[in-house]
């Protein structure tokens, strides 16, 4: 166990750097970077490390329940209300600069969320996150949204631009690319996140063809980072471990009414412009039925799946399927799946880690809406979180928007290893958080 910890506190700033597990070392695709030093009234907290990866905005369906959706580009409806103007665009509108966004067709936006977590550890939560630090308050993102969006229901051709930032937040720990800001040290760091041009093309395809260039979030996966378009502020061990976002071009075309197909090229997962690139496939096949009431995907990640030894990077294939029905106006269910796997690992050779994920979102009014999160995750090596073994978690929580700009969202978490002392020597853990979002 001293092994472990000691590989454990080497910092995220120096690259992906591998966890160590019992009688063979784990690889970290992208490293979960160092935590602060510990504060007076934790002494002895050590630093922990851990890989990451994850989903582009508008590639996936949005959680149904109102409390923490927003507007994904490429899959509003063109009966869909405009959307909500926060006090940033506000204060703007009536000066020079933002009736000059408004011609334009240019949005700004963001939120500041934050957290305080309880739980059964002492010192980390982790290989749980984003919620990693326990009986602690965080500042998770002071998120900043730039756009100069496209719509796709116009037959003519348009050009755009996105970019995110966390601004700063301990989410960047995690979401930071390798190659891009990946130097940084401490607990509040900063990510550009998504930075890309985006373009409409009407006469490619059947209904136009929607193209991106840059860095640009995955479409593999169901949860996002941005906190107020997902449900927890603890994520899914399967969004946590699998890819975040991807540098490179990705085309969405739609076939008709039904039907469309993603593909692209990138230089792999969660890597920038870095020596630790390599070429990546990425498409998705997505169907939505009549009226909108089931949505089906299918996403892959394909590379040469061979561990970058000089590097000390990952590189690994992923499929995932996603399938999303709303039952009623009330009630929506989600079962995200996905299998990804790596060759050439040192001391293991061939890795695997595969799992599920359900969603049972129930609106209970305009207001509330709660949300149970039920996941297997099998990490069969413990290349990516340390520790190999099948690890279950089941999290409850509700969303309370009482204004527009306002998120409330307390949950509970349970999470359970049996297999390996995941939790700080501990096959368990329990662990509660209260989340405030302010949209501004």
């Amino acid at each position: 166990m001293n092994e472990i910890l000691a590989a454990l506190a080497l910092s995220a700033g120096q690259g992906p750097a591998p966890v160590v597990i019992p009688a063979q070392p784990a690889p970290i695709v992208r490293t979960l970077p160092a935590a602060p030093p510990a504060p007076a009234v934790r002494p002895g907290a050590l630093p922990l490390t851990m890989p990451v990866g994850q989903p582009p905005m508008g590639e996936q369906p949005a959680p149904a329940a109102p409390a923490f959706e927003t507007p994904r580009e490429e899959e509003a409806k063109e009966e869909a209300p405009s959307p909500p103007v926060y006090l940033l665009e506000r204060s703007l509108r009536d000066t020079w600069l933002g009736q000059t966004m408004a011609d334009h067709n240019l949005r700004v936006y963001g939120w500041t969320a934050m957290n305080y977590s309880v739980s059964t550890n002492s010192v980390s939560n982790l290989p749980m996150t984003f919620n990693d630090q326990p009986n602690a308050y965080q500042l998770n993102q002071n998120w900043l949204h730039f756009e100069k969006a496209i719509d796709t229901s116009k037959d003519e051709f348009q050009w755009g631009l996105v970019t995110d930032w966390i601004v700063p937040g301990t989410d960047a720990r995690f979401s930071v690319a390798r190659g891009l800001f990946n130097g940084q040290t401490g607990n509040y760091q900063f990510d550009l996140y998504q930075a890309y041009l985006q373009a409409f093309l009407p006469k490619l395809g059947p209904k136009g063809t929607a193209v991106k260039v840059g860095k640009f979030q995955t479409h593999i996966g169901y949860e996002l980072v941005q906190a107020v378009d997902t449900p927890f502020v603890s994520k899914a061990y399967l969004f946590q471990y699998n890819p975040f976002t991807h540098t490179g071009i990705w085309a969405t075309t739609q076939l008709d009414d039904h039907w469309s197909v993603g593909n692209g090229f990138a230089t792999g997962a969660d890597t920038f412009f870095d020596q630790a690139s390599r070429l990546t496939y990425l498409g998705q096949l997505k169907w939505v039925s009549d009226e909108a009431k089931t949505t089906g995907l299918l996403n892959v990640m394909v590379t040469n799946p061979k561990y970058d030894t000089a590097e000390a990077f990952a590189f690994y294939n992923t499929y995932n399927a996603q399938l999303v029905h709303n039952f009623t106006d009330k009630f929506t269910y989600v079962i995200d799946a996905t299998y990804s796997h790596m060759n050439n690992f040192p001391g293991v050779g061939f890795s695997d880690w595969y799992g599920a994920a359900n969603y049972f979102i129930y609106k209970l009014t305009d207001k509330v809406t709660t949300t149970l999160r039920a996941e297997v995750f099998e990490d069969s090596e413990g290349v990516r979180t340390g520790f190999p073994g099948l690890y279950t978690e089941v999290t409850a929580g509700v969303a309370w928007a009482p204004v527009p700009a306002v998120i409330v969202r307390p949950s509970v978490r349970y999470d359970n290893n049996s297999t390996s002392p995941a939790f700080e020597g501990k096959n368990d853990m329990w662990s509660a958080a209260f989340e405030l979002i302010f949209r501004w």
